[in-house]
């Protein structure tokens, strides 16, 4: 059985394959989902392996068919559905953060390992972390699984789960069209050097920063939000104040460049997506660049964002990146990756960033309740940083994730604080 690989997907695969030959671990992140109650240890990993053993996908491998194109290679029978549990307990009062950060500094087993679990038990809280690897699940996904599988443990049914995906050998002027359009893209991004944080070839481990507001603070966040930049205007204010933050750094540092140049990824599943778009990736990007003389001014740093926001969507540039992806899939990883330096004329990102709709809609997690859901990604390095923001049920979530040795402690934690300041302005 075998599922083709979008060009989105071969280019996440492309980042899977450098991140292994620099830090050995490859592009994985963690969904973490907060409980207020403990869950028993040995009901979760029988019930996940009854669960996961229905899903053949999750131990597959890339391969090539004979028409050249990549696919997903899935095996009938799986391996018996092994599912790897790591249990940990502390203290109520202890931080579970270090013990799930360590688990996106493990690599996997083997190349047909893609989900690793780790519960820790805090007390009378718990908390059941996901480590995926992003070839197979992205954020969206990931979340989306968790929720089906408590929709298994409730003996709810689930949607059915189709792996179909045509190899997309046609439409060629299309793609060849927006390949154009991204070009033009790159090259206009390439006219003035971006600044980026210095990484060491040794930066192997990923540091994380959470802040988690609560729902009164993200209530005002949100109404600053909307003052500010406009209603339903969220995503962009949040990329807005990350660039503030940031900008602090760069400046105190005086790192050269004219410009920050930030990717975010989107997701492009319509709202309700059906059971067909689980696994795999369903995204593209938009590409912000950031004067470095405008940073400094918030209203009209946030209305430089929203200017490009309206202009890449107007013109369509999140679906020409899709078709024109298509175009690398012929070539092998280590020439997409050489090509995508190329095309960015080293032009690194400044910092990553991303913001999340959650979409897990049970209300508990095996009887327990859901008292919250974050992501602790993996950043790739370039750029060694990236600020991930997720929204649960009225609860904001604000991830810094960074390679050691990128920013110092001190630098982190004044992020961290910066945004739990923001959390209370009035």
């Amino acid at each position: 059985m075998k599922r083709y690989l979008t060009g989105i997907d071969w280019v996440i695969n492309s980042m899977d394959y450098i991140e292994k030959i620099q830090s050995g671990i490859g592009n994985v992140s963690q969904v973490v989902v907060e409980l207020d109650g403990q869950l028993d240890s040995g009901v979760l990993r029988e019930s996940l392996r009854d669960f996961l053993k229905k899903f053949p996908v999750l131990y597959g491998l890339p391969s090539r068919n004979i028409n050249l194109c990549p696919y997903w290679k899935v095996f009938s029978r799986g391996r018996d559905a092994q599912v790897r549990l790591n249990v940990a307990q502390i203290g109520d009062a202890d931080d579970p953060l270090p013990l799930l950060e360590a688990e996106i500094n493990k690599p996997f087993a083997d190349d047909r390992e893609l989900l690793v679990f780790t519960l820790v038990n805090a007390g009378p809280k718990s908390f059941l972390g996901m480590t995926f690897d992003h070839r197979i699940l992205d954020a969206r996904g990931a979340e989306t699984l968790l929720d089906y599988f408590q929709r298994y443990y409730q003996k709810k049914n689930i949607p059915d789960i189709s792996l179909g995906e045509s190899p997309h050998l046609d439409q060629w002027k299309e793609k060849f069209k927006a390949g154009r359009q991204v070009n033009r893209m790159f090259l206009g991004l390439a006219k003035e050097t971006s600044r980026s944080l210095p990484a060491s070839s040794k930066s192997r481990a990923c540091k994380l920063k959470t802040v988690h507001l609560d729902l009164d603070q993200a209530s005002l966040f949100i109404e600053n939000a909307y003052a500010k930049a406009g209603y339903l205007m969220l995503m962009p204010y949040a990329l807005a104040r990350s660039v503030q933050l940031m900008h602090r750094i760069f400046e105190v540092r005086n790192i050269p460049g004219r410009a920050y140049l930030i990717p975010l990824s989107i997701d492009s599943r319509l709202r309700e997506a059906s059971g067909d778009q689980l696994f795999f990736n369903h995204l593209s990007f938009l590409f912000f660049k950031i004067d470095a003389d405008v940073a400094g001014n918030f209203t009209l740093l946030l209305a430089s964002i929203k200017e490009q926001m309206y202009a890449q969507v107007k013109a369509g540039l999140p679906e020409a990146i899709k078709r024109a992806s298509f175009l690398l899939r012929i070539a092998p990883l280590p020439l997409v990756n050489f090509f995508l330096k190329f095309l960015s004329q080293k032009n690194f990102s400044s910092f990553v960033f991303s913001f999340v709709n959650s979409v897990y809609n049970s209300k508990g997690f095996m009887e327990q309740a859901v008292r919250n859901m974050f992501h602790l990604p993996r950043v790739p390095n370039p750029p060694g940083v990236g600020i991930f923001f997720n929204q649960f049920k009225g609860v904001l979530n604000i991830t810094l994730s960074y390679l050691e040795g990128v920013l110092s402690e001190e630098e982190a934690d004044s992020i961290g604080g910066a945004f739990k300041d923001i959390g209370n302005e009035s």
